[in-house]
């Protein structure tokens, strides 16, 4: 024990309550809501008790730095991913030490900036496709839930992208609800501390069992359809990479459940995140049509009527902003969840072993020593010459470190390219974007639909 770790102070908490601390006060306040009150009242650094569990909350990005970059080996995915393992198996998120270093090497190639490169033409074209359907469905000025569209078509543009094979409307919806439902059941079993181990027939559990198994078997499908392809010339995706992926030392491939446990995690990782963050970003644009003018006005100079391609994206510098901004103010993955190994000391404050860490990504974000007039939506923050001058650790939306999101490129370049065509084609309003109200589990929803009504900007939509 160090001389800095004896004088160290005892965070600062509210008052837990016998046995279930302040899993009650999460209950009634909401996560985010009970996390920004805390912070007003006792500051960037604060403890909280789930049940018997340890939490040290951090707002600030010293703090964070320290867990994400001085002292990361102290901070390991444990106990607090326990949930997301039911779901994803021991995965590229979920492992930690030298099997996670091992398995991030094989997937990096599909995530090389080359490798994203080819995706665009793919992405853009699944776009237009998805704008064709709304036209024959709707009519112009009609309403549709954002939400539920953009998690199929994210759910479609990974599939292909990433997997080399297409998902279809039946699929995709079954798959994408099932996912839907799975991260709500997960963040209910995190939230209220309850984690019955999954083999005791619950009504939770036998429900979450038939999700997996629905999950299950549309992974499985692809790998299977995989294994059945032989084309040499055919550039390799993800899927073909890790079935074609050896061990250095032993020579051994991975498995099929190692397998079925790296697609869940990307299909999990890569289609409900960007999901997300297109549904927020639309919430944000209805607020401010000066923004969306702006947009629009880019949007029509970079590409006209034809389809965007890798050379525009760099071209779309005021879209980048606007879904840097909106990464800012709804962050999908709105904390990040550490087990402590060893006593440590983090802004001046006592972490115990054992202790989850939970730097709170939401609350630094919106921290007023770092962001002048936080709550306010404002894509010039990340002009290049304002970018300049923000700490590092105050803006996260994938992480920092070693641990950054391995999709946050393909993230970013799916987004953009995805804005880019639905901001050429329609016009998205909604009738009261400040209704929507925000659901933190794992990661950042929507509580319930998101209707939003869709004109048409150009005279058609092409596939």
């Amino acid at each position: 024990m160090t001389m800095e770790t004896m004088t160290a102070r005892e965070a600062p908490q509210g008052k837990p309550l016998p046995w279930v601390g302040h899993l009650l006060h999460l209950a009634h306040y909401g996560m985010y809501d009970f996390l920004l009150k805390e912070q007003r009242a006792r500051g960037d650094y604060f403890r909280l008790t789930l049940g018997p569990q340890r939490m040290f909350v951090i707002a600030h990005p010293d703090g964070i730095e320290r867990v994400l970059g001085s002292n990361r080996d102290n901070y390991i995915k444990q106990k607090s991913y326990d949930s997301m393992r039911m779901l994803t198996g021991d995965g590229l998120l979920t492992m930690e030490g030298d099997p996670w270093r091992s398995r991030r090497r094989l997937a990096n190639p599909a995530f090389h900036r080359e490798s994203i490169r080819r995706f665009v033409g793919s992405i853009s074209s699944i776009s237009r496709e998805a704008l064709a359907a709304w036209r024959w469905r709707i009519p112009n000025g009609g309403t549709l839930d954002l939400h539920h569209e953009m998690m199929l078509l994210t759910l479609e543009v990974v599939a292909e992208t990433l997997f080399g094979q297409r998902m279809g409307e039946a699929a995709g919806d079954t798959s994408g609800r099932a996912f839907s439902e799975a991260l709500k059941m997960l963040s209910e079993r995190g939230n209220t501390g309850v984690r019955l181990p999954l083999h005791i027939p619950t009504p939770a559990n036998l429900r979450f069992r038939q999700i997996l198994q629905t999950l299950d078997e549309e992974v499985y499908r692809i790998l299977g359809n995989a294994k059945k392809e032989s084309d040499p010339h055919a550039v390799p995706t993800l899927v073909h990479m890790l079935l074609q992926a050896r061990d250095e030392d032993t020579g051994k491939g991975l498995t099929d459940r190692e397998l079925r446990n790296e697609l869940m995690t990307l299909f999990l990782a890569g289609h409900e995140t960007t999901a997300l963050l297109l549904t927020w970003l639309f919430t944000l644009l209805c607020q401010h049509p000066s923004v969306i003018e702006r947009a629009e006005a880019e949007v029509d100079a970079v590409l006209g009527d034809r389809s965007p391609t890798a050379e525009d994206v760099p071209k779309l510098v005021y879209l980048r902003q606007i879904v840097d901004e909106a990464l800012r103010l709804r962050p999908p993955a709105w904390s990040i969840a550490r087990d402590t190994l060893a006593d440590d000391v983090i802004g001046g404050f006592q972490v115990r072993s054992g202790d989850v860490v939970l730097p709170a990504i939401y609350l630094v974000h919106r921290h007023p020593d770092f962001w002048s007039n936080p709550e306010r939506f404002d894509p010039e923050r990340f002009s290049p010459e304002r970018a300049k001058s923000r700490h590092h650790f105050s803006y996260l939306p994938f992480s920092l470190g070693p641990r950054i999101c391995i999709g946050n490129i393909f993230a970013l370049t799916e987004a953009t390219v995805m804005l880019a065509t639905l901001i050429q084609q329609v016009r998205i309003t909604m009738d009261d974007p400040r209704s929507i109200q925000m659901n933190a589990g794992i990661t950042l929803r929507p509580s319930g639909p998101v209707p939003v009504r869709v004109r048409w900007r150009r005279a058609r939509a092409q596939a």
